[in-house]
């Protein structure tokens, strides 16, 4: 499916939109359920997310990772002795999970168990040194216990690994200020109202995104052009529109469009896998064989494993009479679409956005 496959990515604005998709035709889908939720969780809509993974516990009692969603909910919301009941029940059916035992030491945090918080944060990140929010758990232990320069050094490897992240900003506008270090707070408070600025946008946009995603899966293509136009205006900077644009105008038969439309989107975002195979798709449409398979090898070379370009690529091997090379591709899709276990982007002549 597109939306757990662009989730597992890392891509939760694009994600959204298939998955509310989806959940339209598989309302007890736990998987989509748990996944909307963590989305929701990610940019702030506790009541929404809560609801999502109460639901997908309904369906499933002893799914882990729902469980683990509604005690990180009930953590951001103050119902401690909740989360706590939550992440023990977790840990009780597997002892060793790694986010239970995050959400446990941000748990300590909140309440005042300072070092417990930081001895289960360096922990986690003894065996996982990439871990955004163990290094934000971490931080804030440390800003606890009056470690300030310390709390510094964490929350700026937190903006490192995942810039814009705004707990990070805003703890490292307040222990910049504390420090006397005011030139440095004046440049986190900048970032900080920067970052600010495209959550809002991106709140502005979102019912767009939802909106233009739908249309185009039930083949409205002009509601789906106008919908993404509006984000562009909102917000020109946003790769991914430019995917949905590329998609929808080619659906459209407006070729140019669409090129300039991909073009911008790699512009933007040179690795992404998803405007590569489209301008792949593209250039097959064109009848630009060369340019098709070598646009399609680029999304092949930034993801192996993503299945959708090797389809293409045996459509345009048989258009050149390659017929091995056809069979070699088909099977590499067939393979990594049946690895995904119905994860791989289910392929039709529209295949878009």
């Amino acid at each position: 499916m597109t939306g757990l496959r662009l989730l597992s990515q890392g891509d939760l604005k694009g994600a959204e939109p298939y998955l509310a998709a989806a959940l339209e035709s598989s309302p007890r889908d736990r998987r989509i359920l748990e996944a909307l939720g963590s989305i929701e969780a990610r940019t702030d809509r506790l009541k929404q997310a809560e609801g999502r993974f109460r639901a997908a516990l309904s369906i499933e009692p002893s799914s882990i990772g729902a469980r683990i969603g509604l005690a990180a909910v009930l953590v951001d919301t103050g119902r401690y002795v909740e989360a706590q009941a939550a992440l023990a029940d977790v840990l009780k059916r597997d002892p060793s999970n790694p986010t239970a035992q995050l959400k446990g030491a941000l748990l300590d945090t909140r309440l005042g168990r300072t070092a417990e918080a930081e001895a289960g944060a360096r922990r986690l990140i003894a065996s996982a040194p990439a871990s955004v929010e163990a290094h934000y758990v971490l931080g804030l232990a440390l800003e606890q216990r009056g470690a300030f320069a310390e709390a510094v050094d964490e929350m700026r490897r937190v903006h490192d690994l995942a810039p814009g992240h705004p707990g990070a900003l805003s703890h490292l506008v307040t222990l910049t200020t504390r420090l006397g270090r005011g030139a440095e707070a004046a440049r986190w408070r900048a970032a900080q109202q920067e970052a600010l600025g495209r959550l809002h946008v991106e709140t502005r946009v979102r019912d767009h995104r939802l909106k233009g995603v739908e249309a185009f899966n039930r083949d409205d293509y002009p509601v789906a052009l106008q919908e993404f136009l509006a984000i562009a205006r909102e917000d020109p900077g946003d790769p991914q529109v430019y995917l949905h644009l590329g998609s929808t105008y080619m659906a459209l038969g407006q070729l140019e469009e669409s090129r300039r439309a991909l073009e911008r989107c790699l512009a933007l975002a040179p690795r992404n896998e998803r405007a590569l195979a489209e301008l792949g798709r593209l250039h097959a449409l064109a009848n630009r064989l060369d340019e098709a398979i070598d646009s399609l090898n680029k999304a092949i070379a930034v993801n192996p494993e993503f299945a959708e370009p090797h389809y293409y690529l045996a459509g345009g091997y048989m258009a050149r009479g390659e017929a091995y090379r056809y069979r070699q591709e088909l099977a590499i899709y067939n393979t990594l679409a049946s690895r995904s276990q119905g994860q791989a982007l289910e392929i039709k002549p529209e295949s878009g956005p």
